[in-house]
C-alpha cells in the first residue's frame, strides 16, 4: 500500500506554527474561527493510491492557498474547539494546481484537482497523482471551483512576487518624488519668468492702449476738420446761388413795381366804380328787406300747413281705428258673400241659357269695351301725373303725410289694374264665359259700393282724399 505525500515539510510545518499560534492566542469563546478561512463543508474523495471506485466523505476546508481535509467527524470537533486541527489527513498547496470539472460514474458533480506536488509512492515507482472530488450539487460544485481558482493566488511565489513589486513601486514612488520635486522648481522658474512676462505685457497694453486713444482723438479731430471744410464749402456754394437769386429776384421786383403801378391806377378806378356800386346797393338793401318780410309771411304760411298737417295726421290715425272696426265688418259681409256665391250660381245658370246673341248686340258689346278701355287708359296716366306731383312737392309735405298719400296713390293704381285686367278678355272666349265673368266682376263691385255706403253712413264726416290731393299737389 502506497502512502501520499502531500507537499513539503517548510508548507506543514509553516501550517503547523500558524494552527498552534491560533489556538493559543485566541480566546476560543470569542473568536470566529469561520473567519480565518475561505470556504469549508463536506465533498466526496475517491482514493488515489488505487483503482477503487469507492467515494468516501471527507471535511474539506480552503485556507491561504491550501486545501486541507479531514475525517468526515471533524466538522463537530471543530465547533467544539472553535480552530483547526493541526494534524489533517492531508494537505494540498493550491498554487501549481489544475481545477477542473470531471465525469465520473455514480458522482454527476464532479472536479479534479491536479497538482505535480501530489504524489503515489510504491515500493516499485512514484508517481504524480490526480485528487478526484465530488459535491451534492451543481451550485455546490461550482462554488468549490471557484473558490480553488481564487486561492491559487496565494503562494509563496505570488507574495515573493509582491514584495518585489513593492519595493520596485517604493523605489518608483522615490524616483518619482524626485522628478516632482524638479518638475516643481523648474514650474517656479517658470512662473517667475512668466510673471515677469506679464507685467512686461501689461505695460505694453497700457501703452498700446495709450496710443489707441491718442489715435482716435486725432482721427476725431480730422474727421471734425473735413465736416467742417465740406460745411465752409457748402454754405460757400449756398451763399452764391442765393446772390443768383437775390438778383433774379431784384429784377424781378423791378418789373413788379412797374406792373404794381399799373394796378393801382386800374384800383383807383375800380374804386370809383365800387363807390358807384354801393350807392346803388343801397338801394337794392331797402327793397331786400321788403323781399325779406315777404319771406317771413311765406314762412308762418307754411308753418300754418305743417300745423293742419299734424291736424289731419291726427284724422289718418283716427281713421285707421275706424279701418280696423271695418275689419270686423268686412268678416261679416263674408257670410253676405257666401249668400252672393249662390246669387252667381243661380246668375250662371241663367247664363247658359243664352246660348246665341245677335249681331247687334256683340257690336254694342265691342264698342262699349272700346270705351271702357279708353277711360282706363285716361284714368291711368291721371293716375301717373299726380304720382309725379306727389314726389315733386316733398318739400313742404311732411314725411308720414308724404308716405300715406303715396300708399294711396298705388292702392288706386292697384285699382285701375284691376279694371284693366277685367277688360282684357280674349276674344277668342265664348261669349258665355264673357258674360259669367263680368257677372261675377259686378258682383264683387256692387258688394264694395254697398261696403262704402254703409261705411259713410256710419260716419258722418269722412276724409276726401281726391280732395287732399287737389289741396296740396
Amino acid at each position: 500500500m502506497g502512502r501520499i505525500c502531500c507537499f513539503c515539510r517548510r508548507y506543514q510545518h509553516g501550517l503547523r506554527d500558524d494552527m498552534n499560534g491560533t489556538r493559543e492566542s485566541r480566546n476560543s469563546n470569542s473568536y470566529d474561527w469561520t473567519q480565518d478561512i475561505q470556504l469549508h463543508g463536506l465533498l466526496y474523495k475517491k482514493p488515489i493510491n488505487h483503482q477503487s471506485n469507492k467515494w468516501t466523505k471527507r471535511y474539506f476546508v480552503i485556507k491561504d492557498g491550501f486545501l486541507l481535509y479531514y475525517p468526515d467527524t471533524e466538522k463537530k470537533d471543530l465547533e467544539k474547539r472553535k480552530c483547526l486541527n493541526v494534524h489533517p489527513k492531508g494537505i494540498i498547496p493550491l498554487g501549481e494546481c489544475t481545477i477542473e470539472p470531471v465525469r465520473e460514474n455514480g458522482q454527476p458533480y464532479a472536479f479534479s484537482v491536479e497538482s505535480a506536488e501530489i504524489t503515489v509512492t510504491t515500493s516499485k515507482y512514484r508517481q504524480n497523482g490526480k485528487l478526484l472530488l465530488a459535491a451534492d450539487s451543481a451550485f455546490e460544485r461550482d462554488k468549490w471551483i471557484d473558490m480553488l481558482q481564487k486561492s491559487k493566488r496565494i503562494t509563496w511565489k505570488s507574495s515573493k512576487l509582491a514584495d518585489e513589486m513593492i519595493d520596485k513601486l517604493e523605489e518608483q514612488g522615490l524616483q518619482m518624488a524626485k522628478q516632482r520635486q524638479e518638475y516643481f522648481d523648474q514650474l517656479q522658474s517658470e512662473v517667475i519668468a512668466l510673471s515677469d512676462e506679464k507685467e512686461k505685457y501689461e505695460e505694453l497694453a497700457k501703452i498700446n492702449q495709450e496710443l489707441e486713444k491718442e489715435k482716435e482723438k486725432m482721427e476725431n479731430y480730422h474727421r471734425e476738420l473735413m465736416e467742417e471744410f465740406e460745411q465752409i464749402k457748402q454754405e460757400l456754394e449756398d451763399t452764391t446761388e442765393v446772390m443768383i437769386e437775390v438778383q433774379r429776384d431784384r429784377e424781378a421786383l423791378s418789373s413788379t413795381i412797374s406792373q404794381q403801378q399799373q394796378t393801382l391806377q386800374s384800383l383807383a378806378e375800380e374804386k370809383q366804380k365800387i363807390v358807384g356800386n354801393l350807392t346803388e346797393g343801397e338801394n337794392q338793401n331797402k327793397s331786400l328787406k321788403q323781399t325779406h318780410g315777404n319771406m317771413e309771411e311765406q314762412l308762418k304760411t307754411i308753418e300754418n300747413r305743417m300745423r293742419i298737417l299734424q291736424e289731419e295726421k291726427a284724422e289718418t290715425e283716427r281713421k285707421l281705428k275706424e279701418n280696423e272696426e271695418k275689419a270686423h265688418v268686412l268678416e261679416e259681409e263674408k257670410q253676405q258673400f257666401d249668400e252672393q256665391a249662390q246669387e252667381l250660381n243661380e246668375t250662371i245658370k241663367d247664363l247658359r241659357a243664352q246660348k246665341e246673341m245677335t249681331e247687334a248686340e256683340l257690336k254694342e258689346e265691342v264698342m262699349a269695351r272700346m270705351d271702357a278701355e279708353r277711360k282706363l287708359g285716361e284714368a291711368e296716366e291721371s293716375l301717373r301725373k299726380l304720382g309725379v306731383a306727389v314726389d315733386s312737392q316733398t318739400q313742404i309735405i311732411k314725411e308720414d303725410v308724404h308716405q300715406e298719400m303715396v300708399v294711396n296713390v298705388r292702392k288706386l293704381k292697384q285699382f285701375f289694374e284691376g279694371l284693366a285686367l277685367e277688360s282684357k278678355i280674349d276674344d277668342d272666349k265664348p261669349m258665355i264665359m264673357k258674360n259669367s265673368i263680368h257677372a261675377r266682376k259686378t258682383l264683387q263691385r256692387r258688394a264694395k259700393t254697398n261696403k262704402i255706403k254703409k261705411a259713410r253712413s256710419n260716419k258722418s264726416c269722412s276724409f276726401d282724399f281726391g280732395e287732399f290731393l287737389y289741396v296740396y299737389v
